[in-house]
Formats: structure tokens, sequence, C-alpha cells
């Protein structure tokens, strides 16, 4: 009786093991792809500026195009998990009339010929944007 439970007592640590380490694989991966992101979000935010993006577009409130949080909010309620996709897509292509502001209804954004991993990265950086009252830290709001 003791030599079968010892025998079951191992195998269920055995099988706890391998369901852990199992876990820990999928977490590593996981962890990559974060760190993907990150990178591709940081060398957006670069890229946005090599390509003189800055001069149409600002990170918060319009200019001659869409503020840039605005684009992410629109794009993440519009195609969710596919934003930055869409983003990069109309990068390329360019586009007119997706923002019926008084101040932006005649604005037209070109094509630009960007290689798409770095398309990629700026809609990353774009759809990682939040607006601004999203940034301010709970502490912030104690300090005033």
């Amino acid at each position: 009786m003791k030599k079968s439970v010892i025998i079951i007592s191992l195998f269920s640590a055995f099988l706890i093991l391998v369901i852990n380490v199992k876990s820990y694989a999928q977490t590593g991966q996981e962890i990559k792809n974060n760190q993907d992101t990150i990178t591709s979000v940081l060398k957006g935010e670069q890229l946005v500026e090599k390509y003189g993006c800055l001069e149409c577009h600002k990170t918060h409130g319009p200019k001659v195009g869409p503020a840039y949080h605005g684009v992410g909010i629109k794009y993440r309620k519009e195609f969710a998990e596919k934003a930055a996709d869409s983003i990069a897509f109309y990068i390329k292509s360019g586009s007119k009339g997706k923002y019926p502001c008084y101040m932006l209804e005649n604005a037209v954004m070109p094509p630009f010929d960007i290689p798409k991993e770095e398309r990629m990265a700026i809609a990353n950086w774009i759809v990682s944007l939040r607006p601004m009252k999203d940034m301010y830290r709970k502490q912030d709001e104690v300090d005033k």
C-alpha cells in the first residue's frame, strides 16, 4: 500500500513539474513577443521623426492631420487587434476624409513608400498611445 502511494505521489509531482515547465516556456515566448512589441514601439517613435510625420501630425491635438492618440483610439475601436495593420495600410496607400472634423475635413494624407517593417513600427507606436488624461499617475492627482 505504501509503495503505491509513493508511486502516485511521484507521478503527481512529475505531472506538476511538466505542466509548470510548459507554462514557463509559454511565458518565455510571451515575454519575447512583448519585448519585440516594445522595441517596435520605441523604433516607431523614432521613425515618425525620421520620415517627417510631425510636420502634419502631433501626438496630442490636431495639426494639419489628426493627433496620433486620436488615430490610435479610432483604429483600436474600429479594428481591435488589427489596428496596427490598418494604420500601416493607410501609411502606405494614403487617405482622405477619414476624420470629418471641421479642421481636418479636407486633409489628405499622401501615400508613403516606407518599408513594411517600419510602417508596422510606426503603427504599433500609434496604437500604443493613450489620451493624456490616461497618462497621469494617481500620485499626480494627489500632488495637485
